[in-house]
């Protein structure tokens, strides 16, 4: 970016910026006026044309102005974008929201996409690890009323995972814990998969036949770790990436709805921050994905000290206003992360 100078940054970052305001073709005359550098709108007109040779913008039609491409996006959020800062309500606000989710693993990554959705008004995207990096460490069972008995995993990294069921056998508490301690002893040490699978060789076998306890143990443990996928994406404000100008083409339109149908596609381009350290960026065709070549997805990675949980995210056009983006999904995870290693110490 060095060798284009101060005044062709200046240049592609107005037009970035102008045409993430209004969506329009951006042209000389307008650059003109919004710049400070002094030029007239034939010395930008020419700076124009060598960004658009070194494929920095476009020009849509040939009496239209230019529009960014992804490498000039690129280079906007590489070197030019300007994050902004969460004022203290907005931060206030963000936590509020991801702690009254409660402790439970699945409700608070489902509401952080939620206020992902709400707050940038793109889609919020949040995705967990496979459940085979997860290992089992204890499950309870407690009665809360004759006819309900809540589930309660807890997994090796601290996470807890709830589940409220109907059971009419009004089973005592003391009975209940016998319960508990029969599974904990039975899936000690493996991953919640091997957990899973293990209870479902156990309710094939013939002896859980004639043992009912043992049937009932079972299939008690069975309904919270049968939720437990191989992979889990909590996508909310699909809505609002499909009214975006940018989404009007139909063939567009028809692309992108498949990718939040499928998932798969969202999942490989969010599994590339794993590993990451900070906020990441794909713009257009970086990510790789063509049915989602109009959108650009901002994501960080959910860590604890003891493991990666996933990732969290906004999906949206390649318009997005970048600044704004990138703070909130910063402020965001760095919230769930901190609410997360609450959760973690109170289930230790």
């Amino acid at each position: 970016m060095g060798s284009l100078g101060q005044r062709s940054e200046k240049i592609l970052e107005a037009i970035v910026a102008e045409y993430i305001a209004t969506g329009e073709p951006v042209g000389s005359r307008t650059i003109s006026r919004k710049t400070d550098l002094g030029l007239s709108a034939a010395s930008v007109r020419n700076i124009m044309s060598d960004l658009t040779e070194m494929g920095y913008i476009a020009q849509p039609h040939v009496s239209a102005g230019r529009v960014p491409t992804d490498r000039g996006y690129r280079i906007y959020v590489d070197t030019l974008l300007a994050p902004l800062e969460l004022n203290s309500r907005e931060q206030a606000s963000i936590e509020f929201l991801i702690r009254s989710a409660g402790l439970d693993l699945r409700d608070v990554l489902r509401q952080s996409s939620h206020v992902l959705a709400e707050l940038s008004r793109h889609a919020g995207v949040v995705t967990s690890t496979p459940a085979g990096e997860q290992t089992f460490k204890t499950i309870d069972f407690v009665r809360v009323a004759h006819d309900k008995i809540l589930v309660v995993l807890v997994s090796t990294n601290g996470l807890v995972q709830n589940k409220m069921i109907y059971d009419e056998d009004d089973i005592d508490q003391q009975t209940l814990e016998s319960y508990s301690r029969r599974l904990n002893d039975m899936l000690k040490d493996l991953d919640l998969r091997q957990a899973r699978e293990r209870i479902e060789l156990e309710l094939a076998a013939e002896k859980t036949r004639v043992d009912a306890m043992l049937a009932k143990v079972l299939r008690l443990g069975q309904v919270i770790l049968s939720q437990q996928d191989s992979r889990e994406i909590f996508i909310e404000g699909q809505i609002n990436v499909l009214l975006e100008p940018e989404s009007a083409q139909i063939e567009k339109l028809r692309a992108v709805l498949q990718a939040f149908e499928e998932k798969s596609n969202l999942l490989k381009i969010l599994d590339k921050t794993l590993e990451a350290r900070g906020i990441q960026i794909f713009i257009g065709s970086e990510h790789g994905v063509d049915e989602m070549e109009s959108c650009a997805i901002v994501a960080y990675p959910i860590r604890t000290d003891e493991a990666i949980l996933g990732s969290i995210g906004v999906v949206g056009s390649k318009r997005m206003n970048y600044p704004k983006v990138v703070t909130l999904v910063d402020a965001t995870a760095r919230i769930l992360m901190r609410h997360l290693k609450t959760i973690t110490e109170s289930a230790a």
